[in-house]
């Protein structure tokens, strides 16, 4: 499966590729933003304890060391790979922000 984020803030483009390999998921990134494809190189086959691991223990968010703390590019990592291993379905949250409350 493979996830395109655009239209972030930073304006980079990002693709998360999850490919299911045995009892893993083997992740690629390939993206503009030199951090983030650092960080798609260092992540090793993910299994399920590791995506379902909490998050400050979690190895992806361990090895995303991106300049912004912000950056949904961990969380699409584990989404995808949540999904490749059947443990979530294929639907994002909407997010809304409101000036007056």
């Amino acid at each position: 499966m493979k996830v395109i984020v655009t239209e972030q803030p930073c304006g980079y483009r990002s693709e998360v590729i999850a490919k299911k390999i045995d009892k893993g998921v083997k992740i690629e990134i390939f993206s503009e933003c030199e951090d983030v494809s650092k960080f798609g190189k260092e992540l090793p086959i993910l299994s399920a304890k590791d995506v379902l691991t909490r998050i400050p223990e979690n190895i992806v968010y361990r090895k995303a060391n991106l300049r912004h703390s912000t950056c949904i590019i961990p969380w699409v990592v584990l989404k995808a790979a949540e999904i490749e291993l059947e443990l979530n379905v294929k639907k994002l949250p909407k997010i809304e922000f409101e000036d007056d409350f």
